[in-house]
């Protein structure tokens, strides 16, 4: 599947998430901060992730992972989700929402979320 359906029901059903526009784009985020946002295409996210991981990304699969120019400077990296398989596009919403949400509360959630 791969589609911001899927993303959109993923993303709600973590710990305090909230839907919110973003520019006339639907965001996901956790105690304020975004973990994840739309594209128009209906198959391309844009995640939290880490600079070194958007590097490795990027360089192993650029068909799939792109370093979006308006957020170059920010630790965020587009996903092609219809291109990864499901545990991968789990896992990754998961990190994204851990990434973004603050490190104790994160710790209150140990075990895997999105399955």
């Amino acid at each position: 599947m791969g589609t911001t359906d899927e993303l959109r029901e993923w993303a709600l059903s973590l710990p305090e998430a909230v839907e919110e526009g973003h520019w006339g784009k639907r965001s996901y985020r956790v105690r304020g901060k975004i973990f994840a946002v739309e594209r128009e295409d209906g198959v391309t996210v844009l995640l939290k992730t880490t600079k070194e991981q958007r590097e490795a990304d990027t360089t192993l699969a650029p068909h799939i992972f792109r370093i979006p120019e308006t957020f170059s400077h920010l630790a965020f990296i587009l996903v092609r989700m219809d291109l990864i398989d499901r545990d991968e596009r789990a896992g990754r919403i998961e990190k994204a929402w851990r990434l973004a949400a603050p490190k104790s509360f994160a710790k209150l959630y140990p075990d895997r979320l999105l399955r």
